[in-house]
Order: structure tokens, then sequence, then C-alpha cells
């Protein structure tokens, strides 16, 4: 656990707070989305409703850019790790082996992406 601007950090990264130059504000901002996007983590893994869960593929998609918009990257859907959220059926390792080019691996029998 760090503590920096004065705000308990546990799963934020210091180093790269500081590389990106992310002021205490925003600090804050992006824990309070991480915990927003747990919530719906979690909200999909306790339904099997396709509709519910694509709903919630949605929202944490949002969250997503927010966050790279708060880190200061570009923001980019390419690098939003879509095959590793709760239901999801996409091939993890073809996506992962083609993470950041835009190209995408999808299962049409996936509830949230098919």
């Amino acid at each position: 656990m760090s503590n920096i601007f004065g705000t308990k950090i546990t799963t934020i990264n210091a180093r790269l707070v500081a590389n990106q130059g992310v002021d205490s504000d925003e600090v804050i901002k992006i824990d309070n989305l991480h915990k927003v996007r747990n919530c719906y983590l979690t909200l999909m893994e306790n339904t099997d409703d396709a509709s519910e869960l694509k709903r919630l593929s949605l929202l944490i998609t949002q969250i997503d850019f927010q966050l790279q918009k708060l880190w200061r990257f570009k923001v980019d859907s390419t690098y939003h790790r879509f095959w590793d959220l709760p239901k999801c059926q996409c091939p993890k390792s073809d996506n992962q082996d083609t993470y950041g080019t835009g190209h995408r691996y999808i299962n049409p029998n996936c509830p949230i992406h098919g």
C-alpha cells in the first residue's frame, strides 16, 4: 500500500502516477473508477442474462475510456482487454497475442460479444 498526495493507494502504480504526471484529484478519480468497475464485474459474475452482460460490458468500456483519459494515455479501445470480462467466451490467447493491434477474435457464441 502506497501513500501518494495523502491518498492511500492499493492498486495504483505510484511510479506510473509520477511518470504520467497524474495529480492527487486524478488519483482519487482513478481509485473510485476502479471500485465502480469492480462492482460491475461482480454483477457480471452473478448473472447469465445476455442482455445484462452486454449492458454491463458497455458500462465497463466507458469506465475504461475514462481511466485511459485520467492516466493520460491515448483513448483507444484496442487497449481494452474485453476478453477478460466475466462470462466472455472469446479466445483469450488469440486476443492476447493481438492486443493493441485492433484485431479482435470474437466467438459468435459469446453471450457478451457474439
